[in-house]
Order: C-alpha cells, then structure tokens, then sequence
C-alpha cells in the first residue's frame, strides 16, 4: 500500500510540473503581424520573392565607417520597397564588423493619442517570414523612464514599425537578433534630448537603431498644398530641406525647418531622437536613395517621399596595433602630378565655365580649344572623374577610368554627367551653383597586378575582373572608409556579384582566375 502511495505521489508531482511548465510556455505572448496584404505580400513565399529583387537592385555604397543607425521609410512595399532595400543592404557588406544583436526600432503611432513614447510587453514580434525575439529586459527598463510607457495595443495595430521588421530579416537573415520596438506620439522640442538620453543607455558596438519615417505627403487627401505649380522641383526643394539638416545631424535647423514649412513627415519624432541619439563629430549621415511615388507616372497631385539614410561612426579605430584613419583624420594620398598647375587651372576653369552654361541654358560650348589654352597632355586619351561637392557634401560623381576621348573633353561631358546624371542625385539648380565646387580626378593607365598583396591602399585605385564580373574603387575608397585590404577586396568582389573571399588565391585555382589592374589618380580642385 505504501509504494501504491510514493507511486502515486510521484506521478502527481510530475504532472504538476508539466503544468507548471506548459503554464510557462503559454505566457510567451506574439505580436501578430498584419495580415491584411495592403503593406506586402502575406505569405512568406512572395515576401521572400519581393525581397530578394529588391535586394538584388540594390547596390553596396562607399561609407566612412560601422553603421550606427538606419532611417528608412514605412509604407506599402510596392512604393518604398526599393528605398528601404537600398539602406538595409549596407548591413551586408564585408566593411560593417560585428554582430548585430538588438535593434531599437523607433516608429510612429499614426493613431496620436499620447505624449512621449511605449514599449510593448510581447515576447516575440512576427512576419511571415517567421518570428523575432524582443528585447524584454530593455523594454522593462525603458518603461520606468521619463515619457515612456507600456502599450500592446499601440504597438499591434501599428505599421511603421512593422513594415521594416521583413528587411530586417532579409538583411541579418541566419543571425540571432532581438528588436526593441519603440512607438512615439507627439513629442515637444526639450525632451527628444531626454528621450533620445534615455535609450542610449541600452546601446553598444552591437546595437543597430532605426528610425521609421516618410517624408513629405503632399496633395489634398493629405491636407498638404503649399505649391501648385512647378510640383515636382518644388517637391524635391523641400524634402532636401529636411534632407540636409539631418544628414548633417543638425537637430536645431530640422526642428526649425519643420515649423518654418509644415512638412508633412510622419517619423519627425523617432528620426529626432536618432539624431539627438548620434549628435556628435563622431558620426556621420549618408543619404542612401531620395525619391518620391509620383516619379513613376509624373503625377505629383496626390505624391509621398521616401528617403533612405545611413549613420555611421567616422571615429578613428585601432587595429593590430596601427591607427585606421578616417576622411576626417587624413588626406588623400595622391599619385605624383603629371599636369602642370596651369594646365589644372584649364581643366577646372573648362568644367566651371560647362558647368554654369549647361545649368543655365542646357547647351555645351563648342571649339573649346580656340577658348583654352589646350596643352598636348589634355589633347591625350584619359580617364577622368567629375566630382562635385556642395558646401562639402558630395553632390554628383561621373567618369571612366579609362579614356577614350582627350582629357579636355573628358572633363566637359562629365561635368554635365555629374551635374544631371548621377542617379543619386536631383539635377543641380541653377540657384545652388555658387555652393559648388569642383574636384577633379586624372587616371593614369591601367596597369596589371600578379600578386593582390601588392595592392597600396589610399594610392592605388583597383579594378577586378573574373569571367563576366568586374568592378572599381577609386583610390580615395580606402582612405575614406579605413578599410584594410581584405575588407577593401571583399567590398570590392560583392560590388561586383561575386563572393567577398572570391579575390582568395584558394578561389581562382580555375580557368577564370581573378584579374588585378591598378591604377593612380592625380586630384585637383576648386579648392
């Protein structure tokens, strides 16, 4: 009787803590993702599909250093896809070190209703593509600060928050990340130093923060009509104007521009508190992609922006004992010059003058060696890049390495090309001219490398080829994002579809084994 009892007794201690356990496992909550289809494909099939275009259009971009933070709009995938894509896919790339290991992902309640900002209480986030652990313990703490609050409810029905969690995913995808999603309401100007305070206790070296914004909605549906005319220049004028306060981290012009015009950007808040967050000679703000969902079909009646932005640390790090510089630390180490200072002076006085003419009427000089003093050094074949920087932010880059026209005429077309061409940029105005300034860069021949090793950072400009790929960073690459030659070479080969290890000795034991051409550059400019 006794051991029918102990058995007994056995058998309901287990089962209570089977119960206790399941009772455990039921209490770990998930926010559901909304289903609805309007924001992007609900099933994880297409999501996957639509990603992975994106992605593949996407293209890895020069930056001076580990990315920090990441503004990237939020609505339906078909209209700002692309722009989000654009900035996710610079977490890919060989030059970013580290594990990511929690996001702070900082939304905008589109309901309003409340001051300052919540966090939720979930356990887990979630899209089709699966579910993502939440930073609990940075919730809880986050929730006893100044202006915080829990709010489940805010935070389930909201897409601002949402529609990054997918790029997310697709950009980190087979590494272990837990999200902090933040929802802010309305905000005074005092506290986003307070708030933005308050979240940086949670950040490290593994730390990523979002801010989740569109830009300007402009139509009548959108209460927004402060133009009628000229819309699609006048579109751009603005959002460049809220543009540029941010890329330079400038918080007081952003929140005097905003009262100054009204803008009608729904993340005002959390890209507020990022900056505030970053705010500091440290880092730096690289715009990524800038358009707006009238581009499509040029009707700019009922039109959103987007806009995609990068912060980086510009900081000098140690590595192995040396010193990595960065743009602000150091110069471009140059090639030794082969133009003359009066044939420079001819070449910047030829790409000045084309640059005004082109802006003013849409016309190129012609017989330009009847204008210029035109040397036998710029009458030969050269490749040549057009830079253009407006009050020291880069405003338009176009050229070739190799040259296939005199060097004269070289510097003329690529003024233009720089000027109305450069994808990244809206054609330059006729009014931002006198901010302007020119740089240009002279190739010299491209010569064959045997050995990879042999490459001279900052000096020497790389080209590689391997069967259908290639790819080419200027000299200046490396001394701009302080990378060492591997991180150099593995950018390099993703620039160009291939592998990043694809410049390895261990990976070209084939028939297509990778080519190295070098070359230098001679840089001079304006000032």
């Amino acid at each position: 009787m006794a051991a029918k009892n102990k058995t007994w007794i056995v058998f309901l201690c287990t089962l209570a803590l089977l119960c206790v356990l399941n009772g455990a496992e039921e209490t770990k909550t998930t926010r559901t993702y909304l289903a609805t289809g309007n924001w992007y494909p609900p099933n994880a099939a297409d999501l996957t599909s639509l990603l992975d275009q994106y992605f593949s259009r996407a293209q890895s971009k020069e930056l001076p250093g580990k990315i920090v933070g990441l503004i990237a709009p939020h609505a339906g995938f078909s209209y700002s896809g692309q722009c989000s894509a654009n900035a996710y896919k610079q977490l890919q790339t060989p030059s970013q070190p580290g594990q990511i290991e929690r996001v702070i992902l900082m939304g905008v309640s589109h309901g309003g209703g409340f001051y300052g900002a919540v966090v939720s209480s979930f356990d887990f986030d979630s899209t089709p593509l699966g579910s993502i652990p939440m930073d609990t313990a940075v919730a809880k703490e986050l929730a006893k600060e100044k202006f915080f609050r829990v709010n489940d409810r805010a935070i389930q029905y909201e897409h601002s928050i949402e529609n990054h969690l997918p790029f997310l995913q697709k950009a980190l995808k087979g590494k272990t990340f837990k999200v902090v999603p933040i929802l802010f309401g309305s905000l005074d100007k005092n506290d986003f130093k307070t708030m933005a305070n308050a979240i940086k206790k949670h950040v490290d070296d593994k730390t990523l923060v979002i801010a989740s914004t569109d830009l300007t909605h402009y139509g009548a549906n959108f209460d927004y009509t402060p133009f009628k005319t000229d819309l699609e220049a006048n579109l751009t004028k603005l959002d460049m104007g809220i543009i540029n306060p941010i890329t330079k981290l400038d918080f007081d012009d952003y929140f005097a521009y905003r009262q100054k015009t009204g803008i009608t950007m729904c993340g005002f808040a959390p890209v507020g508190v990022l900056m505030e967050m970053f705010a500091d000679k440290a880092h730096k703000a690289t715009l990524i992609d800038y358009y707006k969902s009238g581009d499509r079909n040029k009707d700019y009646s009922l039109s959103v922006s987007y806009a995609s932005i990068i912060i980086s640390e510009t900081k000098s790090e140690t590595k192995g004992g040396k010193k990595v510089m960065n743009t602000s630390d150091t110069n471009t180490v140059q090639s030794p010059a082969k133009l003359s200072e009066q044939e420079q002076k001819v070449l910047l006085r030829i790409a000045r003058d084309t640059l005004d003419q082109y802006i003013e009427n849409g016309a190129l000089a012609e017989e330009l060696e009847k204008k210029y003093e035109i040397s036998a050094n710029l009458e030969a074949a050269a490749g040549v890049f057009v830079t253009l920087r407006k009050k020291g932010d880069l405003r338009g880059c176009i050229g070739s390495i190799v040259g296939t026209e005199p060097l004269y005429l070289g510097v003329q077309g690529n003024a233009v090309k720089s000027a109305v061409r450069d994808p990244r940029f809206y054609p330059v105005k006729k009014e931002e001219l006198e901010d302007i300034d020119i740089e240009i860069s002279v190739m010299t021949p491209l010569q064959p490398l045997d050995d990879y090793k042999k490459i001279r950072l900052g000096t020497d400009g790389v080209i590689i080829k391997k069967g259908f790929y290639q790819a080419v960073y200027l000299p200046q690459v490396a001394t701009e994002t302080g990378w060492n030659l591997d991180q150099f070479l593995g950018s390099l080969c993703q620039k160009a579809g291939l592998p990043s290890n694809s410049y390895l000795p261990a990976q070209n034991k084939g028939d297509e084994k990778m080519e190295f051409l070098i070359f230098q550059a001679q840089v001079f400019g304006e000032k």
